[in-house]
């Protein structure tokens, strides 16, 4: 059983201070330790994700769990972009050869000559 599951939320009146701690500390778990999302969290505890973000804004850790989110997302799209270019660049440059770049060259020639002269 996660620690975040083990919080409950309150019976009592949501509007009530002492409720505040628990969602507070309940989002706090749900981010910091099960590494969800903002928006996610949201759904989960029912306040927004301004008040969310504000409560994490506060917090001194927060800035730091957030580059380092935004590293390994920076990470994971270079990953995925190299393996779709692999996937779907290969015959783009595997069939290179001195007749491929003479038709090359004669397409540009032609396109540029004709913007010059039209």
């Amino acid at each position: 059983m996660s620690y975040v599951s083990s919080i409950t939320a309150s019976k009592n009146n949501p509007t009530k201070k002492g409720s505040d701690k628990m969602w507070q500390e309940r989002a706090k778990a749900l981010f910091f330790m099960e590494k969800k999302s903002i928006k996610e969290i949201s759904k989960m505890i029912f306040k927004s994700e301004k008040t969310i973000q504000n409560y994490f804004k506060k917090l001194p850790e927060y800035k730091q769990e957030k580059e380092k989110r935004k590293k390994e997302n920076r990470q994971k799209r270079k990953a995925y972009q190299k393996q779709w270019d692999r996937q779907n660049r290969v015959e783009r440059y595997t069939n290179i050869n001195g007749e491929s770049l003479k038709r090359e060259h004669d397409l540009a020639a032609i396109i540029l000559s004709r913007e010059k002269y039209a």
